[in-house]
């Protein structure tokens, strides 16, 4: 497995972004009293930090323009969304809530991608940022399709996918070394054959 060393401030960007996200997604879990407007609006700052971290794999020169395209498109519409609901707290709740659903669905959308592109890497590694994607991607859909479920449950299951998110945003960042080697490597790869 090739690892790329991560330069200090991306650790600092995604052990920062994981552990605001994961404190954002426990507090849904510990404090569900605070309201369910309250709830969404710390869901929102989470996906933000989360949009950001995926943003932030476009500053990797060594990787093809379209990983750090992608990796930038899903950011941006991730925190698109997010800024939305906070910015227009007068929508139903429901409305909120949906939104962030599909910020939720276009960073699992990246994390996907991001799987597909490591080709050269170990298949556990591949696993878990797919679980990751797709876990987000199926929570995410299982909210838009199922609007009649209570909305603090709704809350809760983007918490969840929240919660995953930040684990694994802390774990890269902690290691220092991060898959973008891999994928630098089979853009490498596929320049030279």
């Amino acid at each position: 497995m090739s690892l790329l060393k991560q330069p200090g401030w991306l650790r600092g960007l995604e052990i920062g972004a994981g552990l605001l996200s994961l404190i954002v997604a426990i507090s849904v879990f510990v404090f569900p009293a605070l309201g369910v407007a309250t709830l969404v609006f710390l869901l929102a700052v989470g996906l933000i930090f989360a949009g950001a971290r995926s943003v932030s794999v476009a500053g990797y020169g060594r990787l093809s323009k379209s990983v750090r395209a992608l990796g930038a498109i899903s950011g941006a519409l991730s925190i698109v969304m997010a800024v939305s609901v906070i910015m227009f707290p007068g929508l139903a709740l429901l409305s909120l809530i949906v939104l962030l659903s599909f910020g939720l669905v276009f960073y699992g959308v990246g994390r996907l991608s991001l799987a597909y592109s490591l080709k050269a890497t170990s298949t556990g590694l591949r696993a878990v940022v797919a679980a990751v994607g797709v876990l987000d991607i199926a929570l995410s859909v299982a909210v838009v399709l199922l609007p009649g479920v209570a909305l603090l449950s709704l809350v809760v299951v983007l918490g969840v996918a929240l919660f995953v998110s930040g684990v694994e945003m802390c774990v890269s960042g902690a290691v220092g070394r991060t898959w973008l080697g891999d994928v630098a490597k089979a853009a490498e790869d596929l320049e030279t054959a």
